[in-house]
Parts: C-alpha cells; structure tokens; sequence
C-alpha cells in the first residue's frame, strides 16, 4: 500500500479528502496545545491565589493591597475595586449585594466565553472527520472497483492495494477525531471546574463587600 499512489492516480476527490483530514488534524493539535497551555496558566494563577489569599480570615480585606494576582481571578478582583466606587450611593444592603452580584455574574461570562474559545473547533473535528473520512473510503472503493471491472481481472493483487489506500482515509480521519474528542471533553471539564472555583470567589467578594458597605 502506497499513499503516494493516491495523489500520482490524480483523483481529485480522494486527494482533497485526505489533504481537508491532515490539515483538520493539524488545526486540532494546535487547538489542543494552545488550550492546554492556557489552562495551566489559569489553574496555577487560581492555585497560586488559593495559597496567598483563600487561607485567610477575611481575605476580601486584603486583596487591594496585593498585586499578584492574576489571570481570570483578576478580572473579578478589577471588577471588584471599580463597583467599590460606587456601591456607597445605594442606600440598601439588598441593592448593594444586587449590583455586585450582576457585574460579577457578568464578569464570569467573560471568562466562560474565553475559556470555551476553540471547543466549537475541537468539536466540529471530532464529529465531522470520521464521517469525511469515510467518505473517501467510499469514494476510494468506487473508484477502486470501477478499475477493476475495466480491466475485468479481480485477482488479489489488483483488489488489494487500492481498497488499502481507500481505508486510509478511515484511519486518517479516525486519528484527527478521537484527540479531538477527548481533548475536548477534558477542556470541558476543567473549564466547568474553573469556573465553579471563581464563581465560589465571586460570591465570597459580594458578601463580604455589600456587608462591608451597608456597614459604612
């Protein structure tokens, strides 16, 4: 069995089938790299937060004289000191606690929606290339068997190497879908417990904030 056999037949069709999976497989291990990247800076910017601040009796006190903080818990922390400025003219405990949890709740889905950058990828690839794949299975059969019966010799020989390179298009969209696949379910999950860790932050920083500002 030789790819190259493919590509020298000239079947425009099988060859942009196999050039369309090598180029989703590459986009998908780019995506994968990237978002593993990205996450890990996020999860240790969390963690390094988690050591410096969550330990301690009434953190939300201390945080503005901190300025290591950073990543997606720095996005609510900015958020944070720029509604200090104007929680005082609610009059309300309720009002305040309300205003804090909307511009946090809105913060939070800034940062799902750049957490969730590349999944729709990663998902599209893991659904679609088995199927394309197949296609020029398919395809690469068809064309197979329609030379067969041209030359009208069906031996071993002549059936086997160009069914061959037409399952190669199965295999090759196999391996673009399943890391695509898991990759994507991995992400999902780390996304979904970021988020609840920074969701936990957000409230914890609306209590203490309304309580601290109906106070004053």
């Amino acid at each position: 069995m030789n790819i190259a056999h493919v590509f020298a037949q000239g079947n425009p069709i099988l060859i942009a089938v196999f050039l369309f999976l090598v180029l989703m497989s590459f986009v998908s291990w780019y995506i994968i790299f990237w978002k593993a990247m990205f996450l890990r800076r996020e999860q240790k910017s969390y963690a390094q937060f988690q050591s410096d601040y969550a330990n301690i009796k009434n953190w939300p006190a201390r945080q503005n004289s901190e300025n290591n903080i950073s990543g997606s818990v720095l996005l609510l922390i900015s958020e944070v000191k720029k509604l200090e400025t104007i929680l005082p003219q609610y009059q309300t405990h309720e009002a305040k606690k309300e205003i804090l949890t909307m511009h946090l709740l809105q913060v939070l889905d800034e940062v799902r929606i750049n957490l969730d950058k590349g999944l729709t990828v990663l998902a599209s690839i893991g659904s679609s290339a088995p199927f394309i794949g197949l296609f020029g299975t398919v395809w690469g059969i068809y064309n197979a068997l329609q030379t067969i019966a041209a030359q009208g010799n069906a031996g071993i020989s002549v059936v086997a190497a160009p069914m061959g390179e037409a399952l190669v298009a199965t295999a090759i969209g196999l391996f673009a879908a399943i890391p695509a696949v898991l990759a994507y379910n991995s992400f999902v999950r780390l996304n979904r417990l970021l988020i609840q860790n920074l969701r936990h932050t957000a409230e914890q920083l609306t209590v203490y904030l309304s309580n601290e500002n109906h106070k004053g």
